[in-house]
């Protein structure tokens, strides 16, 4: 039975809304230098390995090289939120909103932003946006939002699992 943890590991990948994983550069803009594609990736395992501090030099380096692309700023806001600045974390989410209003994953995490605040109804405006766009991903948000946890399920490479639940009450 030596397929069996492949098997497994494949079927947590299914089960894991792409929404959820660490953003990469789906669409580079046109006049993005290679280099500040480059520093991106480098800041994109940094912060799949939890390095926050280190990730963040680099999205930030890549967006000091015109990497203004959503998900250097998405990215950049997620680890300034794991380090504890929240406030910057919000700024920078909006940004990647203002480049792609419909970026499911920064509606997702700005509304964990809110969450760590304790602005429930912040968290809950963004929680809507989120339904609507991607509704495996807004059970994840849901379930977090019940458990005023913004941290429960943010994480694809952890367990993969996530509670579905009823649409919260206006």
């Amino acid at each position: 039975m030596r397929y069996v943890p492949i098997v497994a590991a494949v079927l947590v990948l299914l089960l894991v809304p792409a929404s959820l994983r660490a953003a990469d550069v789906t669409d580079v803009p046109p006049g993005v230098s290679t280099e500040a594609v480059k520093a991106f990736k480098r800041g994109l395992e940094l912060h799949k390995a939890k390095q926050w501090t280190a990730a963040i030099k680099e999205y930030e380096r890549a967006l000091a090289l015109g990497g203004r692309f959503p998900e250097a700023f998405n990215n950049l806001a997620y680890c300034y939120r794991k380090i504890g600045l929240v406030d910057k974390s919000i700024e920078l989410y909006k940004v990647a909103i203002a480049l792609r209003p419909t970026f499911v994953q920064a509606h997702d995490y700005l509304a964990r932003a809110y969450l760590a605040k304790g602005d429930r109804a912040g968290a809950l405006h963004e929680y809507e946006i989120v339904r609507r766009l991607d509704a495996k991903l807004a059970a994840c948000l849901w379930a977090a939002i019940q458990r005023n946890d913004p941290d429960y399920h943010d994480m694809p490479w952890g367990s993969g699992a996530f509670i579905l639940s009823s649409r919260p009450a206006a």
